[in-house]
């Protein structure tokens, strides 16, 4: 089940997606395509939500993805523990530590 999109993009949304992409080197951090936005070349470099909240705009809940690695994360539902080996990939390590941190933060208010 993919993830519910929830929450409005704020108003700086563009910037803050140009500030995501530089973080990355306009990179795919999923798959690590170098020429991941070039739309002549049909590529389009994205930004996904993990936590589904377009309004949550914290940095661990960001990722900088190309159009095929953000269709595949789409369809992951954190809540249901992921679909990925015992071991998370590298990549994916700071936005789960981020999610974490913030469910805790939620927990102890």
């Amino acid at each position: 089940m993919p993830i519910p999109v929830r929450g409005k993009y704020p108003s700086d949304w563009k910037e803050i997606a140009k500030r995501i992409k530089k973080r990355n080197n306009f990179h795919c951090e999923r798959c690590g395509i170098k020429d991941s936005h070039n739309p002549n070349n049909g590529n389009m470099l994205t930004i996904h939500h993990m936590d589904g909240d377009k309004s949550n705009c914290a940095d661990w809940n960001l990722m900088c993805l190309c159009q095929r690695c953000h269709l595949h994360m789409q369809h992951i539902n954190i809540y249901q523990g992921w679909l990925f080996p015992k071991s998370f990939p590298e990549w994916f390590k700071p936005h789960l530590e981020g999610w974490r941190n913030a469910k805790r933060k939620e927990l102890k208010h």
